[in-house]
């Protein structure tokens, strides 16, 4: 019966992103909004795998983020095609996460600190004026040979629903369930037969690889971006806020999150610029005060539902 109700939520979700990504633009003449909406909810699913169903908390998460940008630009510069491009840039991620990979052995904030460390030390080797043959160095990267608005936000769009789906499976999956196990308590779970090190790596490896995939649609979607564009910090803070405040561990959560908080991020932007970082800050700041669960808990305490 839970199994039946799940998958009616399921297909109820599924129907309403795509009605809303494919009305969106008609009302709002601002079709980049949408696309950057779809953007950092593949980014927030993709850090909701590794946070909500493990616990794992990387700072420097958003250099999944940058690299798959990065993987998609060389494809592009070397006359790759744009499928192989876009694969590029999920599979630069998620090399980069196997050579992370060591890192899943520290935990709480030694692997927070580890992992900004980390993501710091990746720009200065992308940056590197040395590698420019390579990466472009600090020159940038142009994909406007391939760009084109509506292929890129229906790809977008097919990406994020690629990504809702195997969230969804991980999350009725016996191994959701370890991971969970693991999330609350490793030992425990190591004791239940539980290979805790193995179902952590591929939580690990499947969040970069689905970040990368948001990395690549970024960087098609900017057509040229410089290092400081897409390795900002300021992407590692939207996966996180977002995640939380949606719900972690559930698939709704982060969208609804991403959402919401986008939509508002975006709003200040564009009618108080002078004032943006103060009043979103400040935002932020009330929604950890006063919502430390998110809408998690809001959804379950009043309208009595468990979210998907």
């Amino acid at each position: 019966m839970k199994f039946n109700r799940n998958l009616k939520s399921f297909l109820i979700l599924l129907a309403v992103l795509i009605v809303f990504y494919a009305a969106g633009p008609q009302f709002y003449s601002n079709g980049a909004f949408f696309e950057t909406l779809a953007v950092f909810m593949i980014l927030s699913l993709s850090f909701n795998l590794i946070y909500g169903f493990t616990g794992y908390l990387p700072f420097g998460y958003a250099a999944f983020f940058a690299i798959g940008a990065y993987g998609f630009g060389i494809g592009i510069i070397r006359n790759f095609g744009l499928v192989q491009s876009i694969l590029m840039g999920g599979l630069f991620s998620l090399a980069l996460g196997l050579i992370f990979s060591p890192m899943l052995k520290l935990r709480g904030a030694y692997f927070a600190i580890a992992n900004l460390a980390a993501f710091e030390g990746v720009y200065y080797i992308i940056s590197n004026q040395s590698l420019a043959s390579i990466t472009r160095g600090p020159y940038g990267i142009s994909t406007s040979s391939v760009y084109n608005f509506q292929q890129t936000y229906w790809v977008s769009i097919g990406v994020l629903i690629f990504v809702v789906i195997l969230t969804y499976l991980f999350r009725i999956s016996n191994f959701g369930l370890a991971l969970k196990a693991i999330r609350d308590d490793p030992l425990v779970a190591s004791l239940s037969g539980i290979n805790v090190g193995l179902y952590r790596s591929i939580a690990w490896l499947t969040s970069a690889l689905f970040a990368g995939f948001s990395g690549a649609m970024f960087g098609w979607f900017l057509s040229f971006f410089y290092p400081e564009s897409v390795f900002s910090i300021n992407y590692s803070l939207f996966a996180i806020v977002f995640t939380i405040f949606g719900g972690a561990g559930t698939l709704i959560g982060p969208i609804l999150g991403t959402g919401f908080l986008y939509t508002i991020y975006y709003s200040v932007g564009l009618f108080y610029p002078l004032y943006f970082t103060l009043i979103f800050g400040v935002l932020v700041i009330l929604l950890i005060l006063f919502l430390p669960e998110g809408l998690k808990k809001i959804i379950s305490k009043y309208l009595k539902w468990e979210m998907l």
